[in-house]
């Protein structure tokens, strides 16, 4: 009798759970579904038009004419593109509505419009832009009643700070142009490196992420906005990646405030503690100083090669990225203590930030290949196996030099690696065309060039060209 009892005890409990367990997922369901209704009306889709120059490849051809292509070697041809953006605030007074968006989705674009979740459409126009957090604001005027509907679907901004990886968040967008598309997923790592994109320590989700989903928020299960959607690795899956909302926060600032974002240096190469450095320095972490640059401030503040920095103002400096952060983030003219470990003793050196200079577009570097008829390239992994670049701790690799142009003159050939400009060291072509820029503006004629050519090293001299008047 007992063990009935018993059988009909256990049998009504794991009945219970069952139920328990039902009742919660459907409790968990219905708060995702109210998050989503309410963070989705505050995500807009962005529509684009880029006129883009295109060289013809059938020029002196019967094809041209047969793909309708002018008989130009250059023509116009207009593209359209798509992304998301999300509002962030309103101003009464100018009448706009401000949202967030990525720099690449906007960028070079002739004409931008917003459609909202209401279906109403506004063009739209760029307050400010930064390639190096790859973000941007625009925004709409008052119209159509927008500014009602913007005030109701303001998103909260999070605390990316407090984001731990394993942590559930979901993506809305406009991925290939599904409007209003939500995916979810965890965060897959944090503080994530890109390429190109120094400092900015992006968020890795497993959260759907395709084309169109740039500039749509990724937000946490209270429906705050903890990033923005920018980037996937092609023929990846589960691999997306976002600007922290706290960076995007500063960048947005900083844009409202000056137009622009205000960014600083100290002056100095830097590589990574790798194991066997840190066992050789007799430190646990930090970053190491590979050389310092002539008349920067961190030359003038005492700071030398092969100090490790291992704190900014009393922050720890882990990698790379952490020191980055903590130099870049401060505006340009601010004293920062920087914390060094040399020959084992630790040592605080005040150093003032000068600004980080503005990088070359793409439009300008092309312009500058054509006129020095020199084409360079950032030194990748995938390139140094190509090409077997023998490796550097910088420079930038000559990918083609055109017949009788000035870098011809100059001695410069297919394969070399440009290691610095006037003794200064560059570590992209952004940084490198930069050089010659500012060679332009002043009253050199020429620059020295340091190149490194298969196991040999040498100097040579490339004429500066004025533009004319």
């Amino acid at each position: 009798m007992f063990k009935k009892h018993l059988i009909l005890l256990i049998t009504s409990l794991m009945i219970l759970n069952v139920s328990f367990a039902s009742n919660l997922m459907r409790q968990i369901e219905e708060e995702r579904i109210k998050l989503v209704e309410k963070v989705s009306p505050g995500v807009a889709t962005i529509f684009t038009i880029r006129e883009v120059k295109m060289v013809n490849p059938f020029l002196g051809t019967p094809f041209g004419d047969f793909f309708g292509f002018p008989n130009e070697r250059e023509f116009t041809q207009r593209q359209e593109g798509l992304g998301s953006a999300f509002i962030v605030k309103i101003d009464k007074e100018k009448k706009l509505v401000y949202l967030l968006t990525n720099n690449h989705v906007i960028e070079n674009a002739t004409n931008i419009k917003v459609r909202f979740k209401n279906n109403k459409v506004i063009e739209a126009k760029v307050i400010g832009k930064d390639k190096l957090s790859d973000l941007a604001v625009i925004a709409v005027p008052f119209k159509k009643g927008i500014d009602k509907y913007a005030e109701k679907h303001i998103l909260k901004l999070g605390n990316s700070d407090e984001l731990k990886v394993g942590a559930t968040v979901i993506a809305i967008g406009s991925p290939l142009g599904l409007s209003g598309t939500v995916t979810m997923g965890i965060v897959s790592a944090l503080d994530r490196a890109i390429e190109g994109h120094p400092g900015e320590g992006f968020i890795q989700t497993d959260a759907a992420i395709n084309p169109g989903n740039s500039g749509g928020p990724l937000i946490n299960l209270k429906g705050e906005v903890i990033g923005i959607n920018t980037a996937i690795i092609a023929g990846a899956q589960g691999l997306g990646f976002a600007v922290p909302i706290n960076q995007a926060k500063w960048v947005m600032d900083q844009i409202l405030k000056y137009g622009k974002v205000k960014r600083s240096k100290i002056g100095v190469i830097i590589q990574p503690l790798t194991p066997e450095l840190a066992e050789h320095f007799g430190v646990d972490k930090g970053v190491l100083v590979s050389q310092v640059m002539e008349d920067g401030p961190a030359k003038k503040a005492g700071i030398k090669s092969g100090d490790i920095i291992v704190a900014v103002n009393g922050k720890e400096v882990e990698d790379i990225n952490d020191l980055q952060k903590l130099i870049m983030r401060n505006p340009p003219g601010t004293e920062v203590t920087v914390t060094v470990i040399r020959n084992g003793e630790r040592i605080d050196i005040k150093v003032k930030t000068v600004p980080w200079e503005e990088t070359v577009s793409v439009e300008n570097m092309e312009e500058m290949e054509a006129k020095y008829g020199l084409i360079v390239q950032d030194i990748t992994p995938e390139m140094v196996e190509k090409y077997r670049i023998p490796k550097t701790p910088y420079g930038v690799f000559v990918y083609g030099v055109k017949y009788g142009s000035v870098a011809d003159e100059a001695g410069l050939r297919s394969g070399d690696i440009i290691l610095s400009v006037n003794r200064q060291p560059v570590k992209s072509a952004n940084e490198f065309w930069n050089l010659i820029k500012k060679a332009e503006a002043s009253d050199e004629e020429t620059v020295l060039l340091f190149v490194q050519r298969g196991t040999s090293k040498i100097y040579t001299v490339l004429p500066i060209l004025k533009d004319k008047d």
